[in-house]
C-alpha cells in the first residue's frame, strides 16, 4: 500500500480502501442470486458442459466475479489461462493462452492449435479440467471468435475438452448473434447476466464494504435517505457507487470518529464532483456552480496537505484537519450500540467462509438456535451473518461424496417436502423441494442452495443430531 493511502485510511480508522477503483474479489457482495450463478456456472465448468457467457455493463462486477469464478475452482483439478488483453486477436490470441498454459508457441496456428491439443489430451487423460476465460470479450473480431469455436472443436468422445468462459459487455451478445458464428453461439450453455445494483441493496453494498475494510465502532454510516441519493446519482452501478463514496470519505474527516455520518447533501456534492462530466453541461453552469467546484478544488488541496504535515511532523498524531479547511461535511448522529455490537460479532466470526444475508423474521423463526448467528435490525428485516459450514458447492459433489445432500434429503422429507428417492443427487425433485423449504422459511423460493438457505439446513441439522445422541431411547440394534 502506497503511503499516502496509507496515511489516508489511517485518518479514517480504516485497513484497507473499502471502495478501491479496482476489481476487489477479496470483499464479494453476496447476494442469493449472484450466489446461485456462480454455482450453476462452476458447475458447468466441471461438467464440461461448454461455453459460458458472462455479460453486464461496464463496472457491475464482471472482473470481480470471473475472480470468485477462479477462487471457487481453485485446487479441484483444474487448469486456467485467464486472458485480459483482448486488443491481441487471432494468432497473437492463441499464442497468449498458450503461453497462461505455460506453453510454447510455435509461430503458426496450425502448430499451435496441435500444441495446445496435446496439452489438452494430456490433462484429460490426468482428470484435469483446462479453463479458458477471456474478459472484455467484446472487443474479439469475427477472426478470433472463429478461432474460439475451432478450439471447442477439440474434445474426446463425449466431453469438451477446454472449458471457455467469455466475459463482456452487452455488445458481446450481439456480436455473437451474427450468422456467420451462429455454431459458437449453439454451444452457449450458461448466460450469467450482471445487474446494477437494487436501490434497497446500496445501503447494504456500501456497509458491507466499509465492514469489510475495518470500519471501527460507531465508525462511517450511510444513512437511509442518502442511500437513495447515492442510488440516484449512481444508477446502482458499483463502479459509480466506488467513485462517489470515495470522494464521500474525504468529507468526513473534520468530522470526529464517532460522528462521520453521510448524508444526502454530502453524497450529491461527491456525485457531482466525481467522474467526467459532459462539456455542454459545464459550459451552462452558473457561477455559484462554478465557486462550488473551485469550493471542492480547495477541498483536495487542503486535504493533501494535511496529510503532507500529518507525515512530516510525527507531533501531529491522529488528530483530524481543522474543520475550517474542510467545508465538505455531512450533517451527523452518533451511530447506535445496535451495529458496534453487529460489528464485533463478525470479527469473532473471523474472515474465512463468512456468509452476510438480509433475512426475515419467518427465516429467524425456523432456526432452532441463534448460536453462531451476526444480526443487526434492518427498516424491513434483518441483516444475519455466519461461518459457513454446509457449501453450495457439496451439492454438486462427486458420486461418492453425497453424504451432505442425502442428510438434506432425509431432513426436506421428513418435513414432508421431498418425495423422491434418497439418492443425495440435486436433479429436478431436490429443486422443487428446497423451493417449497425456501417458501416456507421466509426466503426467495429459487430452490437454489444461496448461503441462508445452506444455514438453516446446517442448523436443522445439528440440531436433530444433537437430539437424537443424547435422547435416552436411542439404541443401536445390530445392522438397523
Amino acid at each position: 500500500m502506497n503511503p499516502a493511502l496509507a496515511r489516508h485510511l489511517q485518518t479514517l480508522g480504516l485497513e484497507r480502501a473499502p471502495f478501491p477503483p479496482t476489481p476487489d474479489a477479496a470483499a464479494w457482495f453476496q447476494t442469493a442470486r449472484l450466489e446461485a450463478e456462480r454455482v450453476e456456472a462452476a458447475h458447468c465448468l466441471r461438467t464440461r458442459a461448454g461455453f459460458v457467457l458472462l455479460t453486464g455493463e461496464i463496472g457491475t462486477g464482471k472482473s470481480t466475479f470471473l475472480r470468485r469464478l477462479l477462487v471457487a475452482l481453485g485446487g479441484e483439478g483444474m487448469v486456467t489461462s485467464l486472458v485480459f488483453n483482448t486488443f491481441l486477436q487471432g494468432p497473437d490470441l492463441l499464442a497468449a493462452v498458450l503461453r497462461d498454459f505455460g506453453l510454447e508457441a510455435r509461430g503458426t496456428p496450425a502448430a499451435d492449435i496441435d500444441t495446445l491439443n496435446r496439452f489438452l489430451v494430456q490433462q484429460w487423460r490426468a482428470q484435469v479440467t483446462c479453463v479458458l476465460m477471456i474478459d472484455d470479450a467484446q472487443n474479439l473480431t469475427l477472426e478470433s471468435l472463429e478461432l474460439l469455436r475451432l478450439l471447442t472443436n477439440l474434445e474426446t468422445g463425449q466431453e469438451k475438452l477446454l472449458q471457455i468462459v467469455l466475459a463482456g459487455q452487452p455488445e458481446l451478445r450481439a456480436n455473437l448473434e451474427q450468422p456467420c458464428i451462429r455454431q459458437l453461439t449453439s454451444r452457449i450453455c450458461k448466460h450469467v447476466q450482471l445487474d446494477v445494483l437494487a436501490a434497497d441493496e446500496v445501503q447494504r453494498y456500501v456497509h458491507f464494504r466499509l465492514d469489510a475494510a475495518g470500519n471501527p465502532s460507531p465508525g462511517i454510516r450511510l444513512r437511509a435517505d442518502a442511500a437513495l441519493a447515492l442510488h440516484r446519482a449512481s444508477g446502482g452501478n458499483p463502479r459509480r457507487i466506488h467513485q462517489i463514496m470515495d470522494r464521500c470519505l474525504y468529507g468526513l474527516y473534520a468530522m470526529p470518529a464517532q460522528a462521520r455520518v453521510i448524508d444526502p447533501a454530502l453524497v450529491r456534492t461527491a456525485a457531482a464532483e466525481a467522474g467526467a462530466r459532459p462539456l455542454a453541461r459545464r459550459l451552462r453552469r452558473t457561477r455559484p456552480a462554478l465557486a462550488t467546484a473551485a469550493s471542492l478544488a480547495g477541498v483536495l488541496a487542503a486535504t493533501l496537505l494535511a496529510l503532507a504535515l500529518r507525515g512530516a511532523d510525527s507531533r501531529a498524531g491522529d488528530a483530524p484537519p481543522a474543520a475550517a479547511a474542510m467545508p465538505l461535511q455531512a450533517t451527523a448522529a452518533p451511530a447506535g450500540d445496535d451495529h458496534a455490537d453487529w460489528n464485533d460479532c463478525l470479527r469473532r466470526l473471523g474472515q474465512a467462509g463468512v456468509q452476510v444475508q438480509v433475512v426475515t423474521d419467518a427465516w429467524l423463526a425456523r432456526l432452532p438456535t441463534r448460536e453462531g448467528l451476526c444480526l443487526q435490525r434492518l427498516a424491513d428485516g434483518w441483516q444475519a451473518g455466519w461461518r459457513a459450514r454446509l457449501r453450495a458447492e457439496d451439492f454438486l459433489a462427486a458420486q461418492d461424496q453425497r453424504a451432505r445432500v442425502l442428510a438434506v434429503q432425509v431432513l426436506l422429507q421428513a418435513d414432508g417436502l421431498y418425495g423422491g428417492p434418497l439418492d443425495g443427487l440435486y436433479g429436478p425433485r431436490m429443486r422443487a423441494a428446497i423451493a417449497r423449504f425456501q417458501q416456507y422459511s421466509g426466503l426467495p423460493s429459487s430452490g437454489a442452495p444461496d448461503p441462508a438457505t445452506l444455514f438453516l439446513f446446517d442448523t436443522l441439522l445439528a440440531a436433530r443430531a444433537a437430539t437424537s445422541s443424547t435422547s435416552p431411547e436411542t439404541q443401536h440394534h445390530g445392522n438397523g
